[in-house]
């Protein structure tokens, strides 16, 4: 005879409740996708030193365009509330005090991915795309290369470009945005 377990899914209003009210920190390290509470992966020193660099570059570059969100959260929909390595948002005066930026929000989201690589790849690239974000990077830490996701379809995003080592990464949907791959490997 087997047992069968019944899974819980949560929304979005009950995880903040849950943050609100102490049963969950910061120093958990999850995140809501699809309704499940995910332990996200422990972060190492190259994807510290990546995401820092990423957002001194980026807000370089672009800093007066974007709004460059730094592992924060934002509302994909009722049942995820990811927390990218870092999202481009589209400017706001009050910079998203009011409510966590939306899908319609984001322009960018870059997610570095060490020992994540296939949950960012298998979860959250489809997830991104369900919910129409435009474009996607992958920073691939363990086959040093950034991938370039754009043009959602049906959750699945139909553009897929690689950039390795010496190349260049260039954005659709941020003009005229273009990194070297070695500053953001490092």
């Amino acid at each position: 005879m087997s047992v069968q377990l019944e899974h819980r899914i949560f929304n979005v209003d009950e995880y903040q409740r849950m943050l609100e009210a102490g049963i969950l920190s910061e120093d958990d390290h999850v995140e809501l996708i699809d309704g499940e509470i995910i332990k996200m992966s422990p972060i190492g020193s190259r994807h510290v030193a990546c995401v820092n660099r990423l957002n001194a570059t980026l807000n370089r570059k672009i800093g007066e365009q974007v709004i460059v969100s730094v592992q924060n959260p934002f509302r994909l929909d009722n049942y995820s509330e990811p927390e990218p390595d870092i999202a481009l948002l589209k400017p706001r005066e009050d910079f998203y005090a009011q409510s966590l930026p939306t899908p319609a929000d984001v322009l960018l989201i870059i997610e570095v991915a060490d020992a994540s690589v296939n949950l960012d790849r298998r979860v959250k690239l489809p997830l991104y795309a369900r919910a129409g974000i435009p474009e996607v990077w992958l920073v691939n830490l363990p086959e040093d290369r950034v991938e370039s996701h754009s043009e959602p379809v049906n959750g699945a995003y139909q553009s897929i470009r690689m950039a390795r080592r010496g190349e260049a990464v260039s954005s659709e949907s941020i003009r005229p945005l273009i990194l070297n791959t070695d500053d953001i490997l490092g």
